[in-house]
């Protein structure tokens, strides 16, 4: 990283955290979503309901300083929040993947590789485009897959390659992962059990 030789010497800014303003109920982002209706829609997220999320992902499927994460989901899509917020506040190294390695199995397959990553939240789709160039697996790698629902055949695939495995599951309106499931039973794919401090009714 090189910075212009004007740029202030770290020296003079403040090493307290700032005052922030910003209150639980004040909203964290605006984002559009089709549902289930077909018809877009602003789902407004507040502070309290990202913040919740973001700890209860450091406890469930869980991340520490020595992880590296890549970030693989375009910013428009709400399960970018995990990639972007979740390392920064746990200590864990972020890696942003830029648009031409995500949609390219050889140059993911390569970036996981040199970064060391163990730590990749993905889609299905991207799960297989990884697959489809012949990756053997990445020991110490934590894989969440999420987005639409999890064919079996995928998460056998994954259980042989990775360390861990888990189902990410929960609608935009819910604040991303609603519930978390590891897969590790042969034959089992659920969508597990709600992330901490909420619940899940089952209506019908």
């Amino acid at each position: 990283l090189c910075l212009d030789a004007d740029w202030p010497s770290i020296a003079q800014y403040p090493v307290t955290n700032p005052v922030s303003g910003v209150q639980p109920d004040h909203l964290a982002y605006l984002i559009y979503t089709s549902g289930s209706t077909g018809w877009p829609k602003g789902v407004m997220i507040e502070q309290r309901a990202l913040s919740n999320f973001l700890q209860a992902m450091q406890q469930t499927p869980s991340i520490a300083p020595h992880d590296r994460l890549l970030a693989v989901t375009t910013l428009s899509f709400d399960i970018a929040a995990l990639e972007l917020y979740l390392p920064l506040i746990s200590g864990a190294r972020l890696i942003v993947a830029p648009r031409a390695v995500t949609v390219d199995g050889e140059r993911l397959l390569q970036t996981l590789q040199q970064q060391q990553v163990t730590m990749l939240q993905a889609t299905p789709a991207t799960w297989h485009l990884l697959l489809a160039t012949g990756w053997e697996g990445t020991n110490g790698l934590t894989a969440l897959v999420g987005g639409e629902a999890v064919p079996l055949p995928l998460v056998e695939a994954l259980r042989c390659r990775t360390t861990s495995v888990w189902n990410m599951y929960g609608p935009t309106e819910t604040t991303i992962w609603s519930t978390v499931s590891p897969l590790v039973v042969p034959g089992s794919v659920t969508i597990g059990r709600p992330i901490a401090n909420t619940q899940v009714f089952i209506l019908d």
